[in-house]
């Protein structure tokens, strides 16, 4: 049995008494060691265990590790040491810059709270985020400014069913999530396209189960090619909702079809590794004909896995043809990714024919449905928590 929270409150000294929030490491890959943030809207209070102090608007502070502990100081004056120290908004349009100084990183703005404190021989910088907020957030990293808003909302669901099934991936390092690509890639404040925020808000509390009422793994990536794959094809684990799917939606896209040339010899290496004796084949026992989606590529009587020829040679995606043209082998591949779940440019053509978010989400995972959170298996209205068997 695996406990999920529904929020996360990191820092005791902290309140909020707004609507339900996440807490996010950002910048996770990075060595942090000092911050420059700026208020950009809203009013901020520095938080800490002697006292709070006001930030101005657009006043720049420095964030730091010293040690074991945090230090803050502005432009003119050394404000303190603490081991913790928090930035709290004390309005519902709080949004606050951050430049990672050292090292290095582009600026980004987030929504409503931040958090500090140094574990990992790294200052920690933890957004305590609304959750429809952060999933806008991820809403617009995963999914681009232009696309019509039922895809929005159906990505919205896919985010927060994620981010609900795994409150607690980082809670023993001190916080819900993290900002990386193996919980959801998160930027920051959605800004791009304010349809994505309404998406987000329109779902509110809305989250995709199976026939169990468990909460599923919304697999998503670019472009199928025309058909998605099972699950099983894929990953070791097989799930009933993740099987393949004819999708004439995604066709004539940018990312439908591709091609690249290998030569023969790299070509034979690889089949050699593979314990396939190539040396003496003739390039035309090398020729694979896909028109369906196919787990293995058959060769002088073995049969690899194409996910390993994708690995292996970094290509788009795993659906793909072989032939041979002037000395190298043609790979003609449809999609972009791994192929399971919803497509997105699919589900972006969906949504530009008015087909509705729910009906968009049950063409790629069958046999689901939306509903509350409230109503996934295990929830405890009293504990506020999600309770589950894995």
């Amino acid at each position: 049995m695996k406990r999920f929270f529904l929020i996360t409150t990191l820092f005791c000294c902290v309140s909020i008494a707004e609507a339900q929030k996440i807490s996010i490491s950002l910048h996770n890959e990075l060595n942090l060691q000092t911050l420059l943030i700026t208020p950009v809207s809203g009013r901020y209070l520095i938080v800490t265990e002697d006292g709070n102090f006001s930030l101005s608007p657009n006043q720049i502070i420095y964030v730091s590790r010293a040690g074991d502990s945090v230090m803050v100081r502005d432009m003119a004056s050394h404000y303190g040491t603490w081991k913790r120290v928090s930035i709290v908004g004390q309005t519902d349009k709080d949004v606050i810059r951050i430049n990672s100084i050292t090292p290095s990183a582009p600026a980004r703005i987030y929504d409503d709270n931040l958090g500090f404190y140094v574990d990992f021989n790294r200052l920690m910088a933890i957004n305590i985020v609304d959750v429809d907020k952060y999933i806008s957030g991820v809403v617009d990293a995963e999914s681009g400014p232009n696309a019509d808003i039922e895809f929005y909302k159906a990505q919205a669901l896919l985010a927060r069913t994620y981010a609900l099934g795994h409150m607690d991936k980082h809670t023993d390092e001190g916080f819900n999530l993290c900002d990386q690509v193996h919980c959801q890639v998160y930027k920051g404040k959605s800004v791009r396209n304010p349809d994505i925020l309404k998406a987000t808000q329109a779902t509110t509390d809305e989250v995709i189960v199976d026939a169990n009422g468990d909460l599923i793994t919304g697999a998503f990536h670019a472009n199928c090619g025309g058909q998605t794959a099972n699950s099983d094809d894929v990953w070791i684990t097989s799930y009933p909702y993740l099987v393949s799917v004819v999708d004439p939606y995604c066709k004539n896209k940018p990312s439908s079809s591709w091609e690249v040339r290998i030569p023969i010899e790299k070509w034979r290496e690889f089949l050699i590794e593979k314990g396939v004796a190539a040396e003496t084949m003739s390039p035309d026992s090398f020729v694979f004909a896909s028109k369906k989606r196919a787990t293995h590529y058959e060769v002088g009587g073995a049969k690899i896995p194409t996910s390993d020829i994708r690995t292996y040679f970094n290509l788009r995606s795993s659906f793909f043809s072989a032939d041979i043209v002037s000395n190298s082998v043609r790979i003609k591949g449809k999609g972009y990714g791994h192929g399971v779940g919803l497509c997105q440019d699919g589900a972006m053509q969906m949504a530009k024919k008015g087909i509705s978010y729910p009906e968009i989400i049950k063409h790629y995972f069958k046999g689901v449905s939306v509903t509350h959170h409230t109503k996934v298996n295990g929830y405890d209205d009293d504990a506020n928590i999600i309770d589950f068997d894995q």
